[in-house]
């Protein structure tokens, strides 16, 4: 019900003189994403669940028409105006919604290598492009590494206080939760030398759910610029090969995937030495800021204690496997 009240209210704004009907098709984790069909085209309506701040989706906003000025052969999100011109609509309930022409494709598996160069190239094609868009406001998500600022019901303090001493509910992940204390404590010290790094607007959430693959298998669109902001550039590299590292699979595998994608990305730009130094280091710190946001979800009631506590395991788990292998990945960044 709540998603054709959605649908009622911001569909005729977009096609006022239009008959037009809902389709199926997949929704995202953080919001809801529905699909239009008018005219025999399909849209995407994606209605902001994560937050109802008008400053945010109008940067992004921003971003994205400045982009659609660049030469691009990646097909990227293109905002679709309303009968009064608006890129946002406010629904009664306060949601913001925006609407989107269809991008076929698929998610990829990302599991052939030949794909993920495909992924690291496309990902240093929007790094370059994001490096001369420039737009008339200023982003208000924060750098990954300011974790004072990832969700505004966890600060820095409050992360260390509940990973050192964890509510009942949270025991049975202690361990887990000690080793996260440990890296928030030691990242604090780098923070720094962080901040004289090349920094530039990057898309902060490039992964196989925001990515599409045509029938080449080869990447043809990037999806999903919510988190678009002004951080570290090399940040964009470090969140697309997070979830290449899982200690379930063998660590030769997940070196030839690094490797793919390092090489992919390095055939478009070249990082700085300190720059590929602080990888491993950033693959850490977005497990680090993924936990957050869900343990921030979590206490706003949106998501459950099953899903934080997934979150705390794969964080605790990547930070000792960075640790771990440390080491080789000196030999996969030199393919940057």
């Amino acid at each position: 019900m709540k998603k054709i009240s959605y649908m009622e209210e911001t569909v005729p704004l977009y096609f006022p003189f239009d008959n037009w009907e809902s389709v199926p098709g997949p929704s995202g984790k953080n919001n809801t994403t529905l699909f239009i069909l008018a005219n025999n085209e399909k849209y995407v309506l994606r209605i902001y669940e994560t937050h109802q701040d008008e400053d945010k989706v109008n940067f992004e906003h921003a971003v994205l028409l400045a982009l659609t000025e660049r030469p691009m052969s990646l097909s990227l999100p293109v905002l679709l105006r309303t009968n009064d011109g608006q890129t946002i609509v406010k629904t009664q309930s306060g949601s913001l919604a925006a609407m989107f022409p269809f991008i076929d494709g698929t998610n990829p598996a990302l599991e052939d290598s030949e794909q993920i160069y495909s992924f690291g190239k496309a990902a240093g094609q929007l790094t370059v492009q994001l490096a001369e868009v420039t737009v008339n406001q200023g982003p208000v998500y924060r750098p990954y590494y300011d974790l004072d600022h990832t969700h505004p019901r966890c600060s820095l303090d409050q992360m260390k206080d509940f990973s050192l001493n964890p509510p009942v509910d949270f025991v049975e992940v202690a361990q887990e939760l000690f080793i996260i204390y440990k890296q928030l404590v030691s990242f604090q010290a780098q923070v720094p030398f962080l901040k004289r790094l090349p920094h530039q607007f990057v898309h902060g959430d490039l992964n196989a759910s925001n990515i599409l693959s045509g029938e080449d298998g080869k990447i043809s669109a990037i999806l999903d610029f919510e988190f678009v902001t002004h951080d570290l550039r090399v940040m964009e590299v470090a969140v697309a090969l997070s979830d290449f590292i899982d200690d379930e699979e063998d660590e030769t595998i997940i070196f030839k995937k690094i490797t793919a994608f390092l090489t992919g990305y390095g055939s478009r730009i070249q990082l700085t030495e300190e720059e590929i130094h602080v990888i491993p280091l950033l693959i850490q710190l977005r497990s680090l800021d993924v936990f957050i946001h869900f343990l921030g979800r979590f206490w706003d009631g949106v998501d459950s204690i099953d899903t934080v506590k997934k979150y705390i395991r794969k964080a605790a788990r990547r930070v000792s496997w960075i640790f771990k292998h440390h080491e080789k990945f000196r030999s996969a960044r030199q393919r940057l």
